[in-house]
Parts: C-alpha cells; structure tokens; sequence
C-alpha cells in the first residue's frame, strides 16, 4: 500500500520548528499541530513528558490535552504505557475497549471514538509519548499507524534537539546574567573602597548587609550604587 506524500511534507516542518520557536512548551505545542496534520484522520495530538519523573502533557488544543490529563488522573491509559513499555498502542474504538477500565469512559465522554499512542525515544531511553486522538471510530487503520510511526520517530528527535538547544540557550542567558551581576558588584565594591577607604573584603560586607537589611538582591544593591554614583559624578560642576 502507498502512503500519501502531504504526510511526509509536514515531516519538513519539524526541524523549522526546533529553530523558529521561542521556548520548549511552545516548540512541543508547534509538534503536535504537525502531527495532527501529518496522520491522516487524527483531530488532536498530546506529546507527553515526564520532567523531575513526572507526567506533563503539550497539545495541539485543549480537547487533546485533557486525554492525557485524565489519564494522569486515572493513573492507566495508553499514552502511560507506551512510556513505561516502548510499545505503540492502538484504540480502535474506545467505546468497546476494555484495557483501561478507568480512563475509556472518561475519554470517550470527551469525545474521542480511537487513539494511538507511540513511544518517543531518545538515544536508547524512552522520554514520552506522541498520542494522537480520532472523533472517528477505528480512523487508524495499517497506512495511518505507519504514518503515526515514522512521525514518533521524528517527533522524538525533534523533542531530544529541542531539549538540548533551549537547556543550552536558557544556560546561556544565565552565564550572562551572572557575568553582569559580578561586572555590577565589582563596580560597587570600588566605588565604597574609594569613598569608605576600606577593603575590596569589606566593601563586599557592606554589599551584603545593604541586601540583607533592604530584602534586595545583591546585583540590585550594587546597580543602585553605581547609579547613585553616576548621578553624583553628572552634578558635579567641571
């Protein structure tokens, strides 16, 4: 059986993806739409996360947000069990299905008549699952399970890139917020050393207790100071 090309057009646009958003959620959000699109007969899509070991899910729209979230509430469901086994799973129709006592009933009054769930690897270790929800009773047939496969696999390398860009570029914001703080403190610690004709030690001391005493942040503190002392310096005549 051949498989329709505009599916694998949309694969192109997972790694725009990974490089036009701003942030992971948003990123994770953009995948989902992509998948939603690119499996035929799919009307939402939920990539589930375990960050800190716990459950957390993005969509595409809030129908296919609360799937998962009842099933974290449920604690069954196939998106858990794709996770917690490796294995992809299908719903033909959740009104017969009898694996998740707790969850079907929950699910199917939301809306939703089948599911798939697949497994989201990442260098040999589960990460998640990528689940795609149908209003469509048995919409996943042996093409769209195909689809929904080759699209995990891409999803799950989209996610593992993704992850590491915005863990390097959020490490990055805080390198140079660091860097400007010590520029700032530094620049206080001279100014007092030269006003107090004290020590670069017990400049810092003053810092401290300035912070501690007015429940600001060090960086705070010193930028204050190095204002306070610029203003100083701009009125005094030539």
């Amino acid at each position: 059986m051949s498989l329709p090309d505009a599916p694998f057009v949309e694969l192109l646009n997972l790694s725009a993806a990974v490089l036009s958003e701003d942030d992971l959620p948003t990123t994770l959000g953009e995948l989902c739409r992509i998948a939603t699109r690119a499996v035929p007969c799919a009307d939402g899509a939920s990539i589930t996360t375990f960050p800190e070991g716990k459950p957390s899910a993005v969509a595409s729209d809030d129908w296919a947000k609360g799937f998962d979230e009842i099933q974290y509430e449920e604690h069954e469901g196939p998106c858990l069990d794709a996770y917690r086994t490796g294995n992809a799973f299908r719903v033909r129709d959740l009104a017969a299905e009898t694996r998740w006592p707790s969850y079907v009933p929950r699910a199917s009054e939301r809306g939703a008549s089948s599911m798939v769930s697949i497994p989201l690897a990442a260098q040999g270790t589960n990460i998640g699952a990528l689940n795609l929800y149908s209003k469509a009773t048995d919409a996943f047939g042996a093409a769209e399970m195909s689809i929904a496969v080759i699209v995990g696999a891409h999803v799950g390398l989209a996610v593992q890139v993704a992850a590491a860009l915005f863990g390097h570029r959020d490490l990055a914001v805080q390198l140079g917020e660091a860097m400007r703080s010590r520029a700032a403190i530094e620049q206080a610690k001279g100014i007092l050393m030269a006003g107090r004709r004290c020590t670069a030690e017990e400049a810092f001391e003053i810092l401290v207790n300035l912070s501690q005493t007015t429940n600001r942040k060090l960086r705070d503190v010193a930028v204050a100071l190095v204002d306070e002392a610029s203003r100083a310096d701009g009125e005094r005549p030539a």
